[in-house]
């Protein structure tokens, strides 16, 4: 891809060297994460580090090499050691932060989406929790995103049903720095001194999925993506994600993640942050061989969310189904999704049938060719 960049005749010289040097801080930066996350992983698991079939690394070494010429084969090793999977076409997690993701979501502005106190003006109606009040940059403001004082919020905090969730805007990965106060006295300690938040609703989640843990909402991860080939955004990919001993349900966050199959049921494991396979809830002994409740509205559901995204053409959305049998946003994620936690290791190609697709157009007009 270097050589590429630097005969590239289209791009000037000066663009040419600009575009080298961004690529190649893109890879350091992919080499050097990932080489830490393996690193761990192999800790807890050094069975993972083991050679497979090595036609089968071949295979995959041969097709991702037009990306990088050196190409790491850890990330198929892992996922035929966790599902028993082996596919050459399992993307390695360095091509895909540093030469995919960038291409299908080329733009600054996505960034955008990763704000929560903008939900409910992007999306109007009840597809998303209802918020109080926000905190932006140290100012107050209403539901509305109007202006208003802090005796104001505290006018609004006597008012509101508790419990109620306080979440920053942004950068709530794994359940961080997300709180769920039971009262106005608790949400008065919690908001003194901090900045960039919001708060909103608790959803009640479908009874269904308190047999998968009663703490948090056990939301489902929908991978979606837009089709170069019809422009039109597809479910590619599904996974119920579950909290253990008490945690919430994001894997950092110690939860546990199952695979959702094309019918709508469990695939029969679920995997923690370090490819840990469970067979049963460590908790409370349920199996996954169930079947999602609505699922075909689950799909329907995330398809019109999606339909509402721009310059960009993968999402990964965080919905839960609520007591009344809703399907609610919990969140848009539109930066560095887990592709291997949701469906590589679950045996299953994270770009399903889109593979080659994705593969073609990242390749023949790489983000860094522009």
């Amino acid at each position: 891809m270097y050589k590429r960049i630097i005969t590239k005749d289209s791009l000037s010289y000066k663009e040419r060297i600009k575009n080298f040097m961004r690529y190649y801080m893109m890879r350091r930066s992919a080499r050097l994460q990932f080489r830490s996350a393996f690193g761990i992983v192999y800790e807890k698991h050094p069975e993972f580090k083991n050679p497979i079939d090595p036609s089968v690394e071949e295979a995959h070494k041969q097709y991702w090499k037009p990306f990088h010429k050196k190409v790491n084969p850890s990330t198929l090793r892992m996922s035929k050691h966790i599902s028993g999977v082996a596919n050459p076409k399992f993307i390695p997690e360095e091509i895909f932060f540093a030469d995919i993701e960038p291409f299908l979501n080329p733009l600054p502005v996505v960034k955008f989406y990763d704000y929560k106190s903008f939900y409910n003006h992007w999306f109007h109606g009840t597809v998303f929790p209802r918020d109080y009040f926000h905190n932006i940059e140290g100012a107050w403001f209403n539901n509305k995103l109007d202006r208003i004082s802090l005796n104001q919020v505290h006018k609004i905090a006597d008012e509101i049903e508790y419990p109620v969730v306080m979440k920053p805007n942004r950068d709530s990965y794994g359940g961080m720095n997300v709180f769920v106060p039971a009262s106005k006295e608790e949400l008065v300690k919690l908001i003194e001194g901090n900045k960039d938040f919001l708060v909103q609703e608790e959803i009640k989640k479908n009874s269904f999925y308190d047999q998968f843990g009663t703490k948090g909402l056990n939301t489902i991860r929908v991978n979606v993506y837009r089709s170069f080939t019809d422009n039109k955004w597809h479910v590619i990919s599904s996974a119920l994600r579950m909290g253990t001993k008490g945690s919430l349900d994001g894997l950092t966050s110690g939860g546990i993640a199952s695979l959702i199959n094309k019918d709508g049921y469990l695939n029969g494991y679920a995997i923690d942050v370090f490819g840990t396979k469970y067979l049963k809830h460590p908790d409370n002994g349920v199996t996954f061989d169930q079947k999602i409740p609505d699922f075909d509205g689950m799909k329907n559901f995330s398809l019109t969310i999606a339909s509402k995204l721009f310059y960009t053409r993968l999402a990964c959305l965080d919905i839960c189904y609520d007591y009344g049998g809703n399907w609610k946003v919990i969140e848009v994620n539109i930066s560095s999704p887990t592709l291997s936690y949701f469906a590589q290791h679950h045996g299953v190609e994270f770009f399903g049938e889109f593979t080659d697709e994705v593969y073609e157009y990242c390749l023949s007009d790489h983000w860094a060719l522009r």
